[in-house]
């Protein structure tokens, strides 16, 4: 299996991974409820597997060795995705100035985590076949 194959494969997995946690946190909205440590400890290996993959990524962009074929809204796509659950986390955490609501830090990370299931849904349709 090549790397191109296994950053494919990845990619998959970060979709259906950021899409879970979208549910999830709706789900823990639903039921009036924040995120836990168990959510956010999902998304550390969430943003861990994005980060693997843009490693990959970048391995594969450099052993290519040219930009000739490459779609740059791909690398934006990955860098965004790579930086959203970090806002979020940043934004939401509470501070002597601004306290968040646990049920609202839960819609923000549902949103978030939908939003990244889309962008990279849109990441995987842009990526040089």
């Amino acid at each position: 299996m090549s790397l191109a194959d296994v950053h494919g494969r990845l990619s998959v997995t970060a979709a259906i991974f950021t899409f879970v946690m979208g549910v999830w946190a709706v789900v823990l909205f639903a039921r009036n409820r924040g995120v836990d440590g168990n959510y956010l400890g999902a998304i550390v290996v969430g943003e861990m597997l994005l980060i693997v993959q843009a490693v990959l990524g970048a391995v594969l962009l450099v052993q290519t060795g040219g930009l000739v074929s490459l779609r740059w809204v791909h690398i934006l796509y990955g860098v965004l995705a790579a930086l959203i659950w970090p806002f979020v986390f940043t934004y939401t955490r509470e501070t002597p100035q601004r306290a968040v609501p646990p049920r609202l830090e839960s819609i923000l990370f549902g949103a978030a985590s939908l939003f990244l299931w889309g962008l990279v849904m849109r990441a995987i349709a842009t990526a040089v076949a």
